[in-house]
């Protein structure tokens, strides 16, 4: 794993980003968050996959993690154990997801005048909700 980030940074140019920062107002509830924040929006840094020279850049170590894992070594931890199913599963997400078709859930409702239109998953949820404001994807 190589990580990138600002190299040569100056003692002017630290004062600048530590503004920047306090000028933003934000804040996280969880220190790492914090951290994760400062290191991917002001310092640019970036953890590079090494594998097989796939060189894709992400903001924090936990995601390219999981891109290895899932990506690279096709892990899949999450099964799911209906009836006449058995798929797997990388992330977490993608599994719950996925369970949605067997119990029917369809937990975002689009509330634009008075629609209720609902959906199983955030991305059709988000196309549908563009259709309403006229956004093209």
């Amino acid at each position: 794993m190589k990580i990138v980030g600002i190299e040569g940074i100056i003692e002017s140019d630290v004062k600048q980003l530590a503004q920047e920062i306090n000028a933003q107002n934000i804040s996280y509830k969880y220190k790492d968050n914090l951290q994760q924040h400062k290191n991917s929006i002001h310092l640019k840094l970036r953890f590079i996959c090494d594998f097989n020279e796939c060189h894709k850049r992400f903001t924090a170590k936990q995601h390219l993690f999981r891109h290895k894992s899932c990506v690279h070594l096709n892990e899949k931890k999450f099964k799911c154990n209906e009836e006449n199913c058995g798929k797997y599963f990388g992330q977490k997400y993608h599994f719950n997801e996925h369970k949605r078709i067997h119990s029917g859930e369809k937990p975002f409702v689009c509330h634009f005048n008075n629609c209720n239109k609902c959906f199983s998953d955030k991305s059709n949820f988000n196309k549908h909700i563009h259709k309403h404001n006229n956004i093209k994807l």
